[in-house]
């Protein structure tokens, strides 16, 4: 696959951004962070397919890791995972943080791919998804095919477990595993489609994200 039909899938994220901006001023606050994070990997995408395979493309995809955890968590703190505990939700972030500086600057370098804070932070929101689906199906009395939550937890669940195979790779090939091009090669075009797929199911969770509640005051 060539680098502008890559660039030409990635910008499939451009449908629920533009759905987002279109419903921002309609949509549950809750889910705010949702849109931020897509209008964020929007940017990440332009940058990277202008900077192919350079310093700072890696240097932004490190960027871009801490930030796209700490608004998912911050998504599923609004949803009540972790119970609506502020200091709960506080020392989950700080956690995070803390070990992606120790891995970005102290045990790998701000230059190279942070693979392992990949790994964990990816395996940390598929828990989530997962967490948060099955409530959706014990606990919310409502048609799953039109919740939000449902399909961004099945985006978040298809998008990081492709994800995790191709950081696991690149990891095994950094410790001299023998890996074949070929195997790269289809690897790399399975994730580009699996993109486009996830992508698609945010635009359906865009449009499926309920109103703001109207608060009305009795006089």
């Amino acid at each position: 696959m060539n680098d502008i039909l890559m660039f030409v899938l990635s910008m499939s994220i451009i449908i629920p951004a533009i759905i987002g901006i279109v419903r921002w001023r309609i949509i549950d606050a809750a889910y705010y962070p949702f849109i931020y994070n897509i209008v964020v990997v929007l940017l990440v995408e332009i940058i990277n397919g202008t900077h192919k395979f350079s310093v700072a493309t890696t240097e932004l995809l490190n960027i871009f890791s801490i930030i796209d955890f700490c608004l998912f968590a911050w998504l599923f703190h609004n949803w009540g995972l972790f119970n609506y505990n502020k200091n709960r939700f506080t020392i989950i972030i700080t956690c995070f943080c803390v070990v992606w500086i120790y891995i970005t600057f102290f045990l790998i370098g701000f230059t190279k791919i942070n693979n392992p804070f990949l790994l964990i932070y990816s395996f940390a929101l598929i828990i989530f998804s997962v967490t948060t689906f099955n409530k959706i199906v014990v606990q919310e009395r409502v048609n799953i095919f039109t919740n939000a939550k449902f399909w961004i937890c099945i985006g978040i669940i298809i998008f990081y477990s492709f994800f995790i195979v191709t950081r696991a790779t690149d990891l095994s090939a950094g410790l001299l595993l023998t890996i074949s091009k070929p195997f790269l090669r289809s690897l790399q075009t399975i994730n580009n489609y699996s993109n486009v797929l996830v992508n698609l199911l945010y635009a359906v969770a865009v449009i499926w994200i309920p109103r703001k509640k109207n608060i009305t005051s009795l006089l």
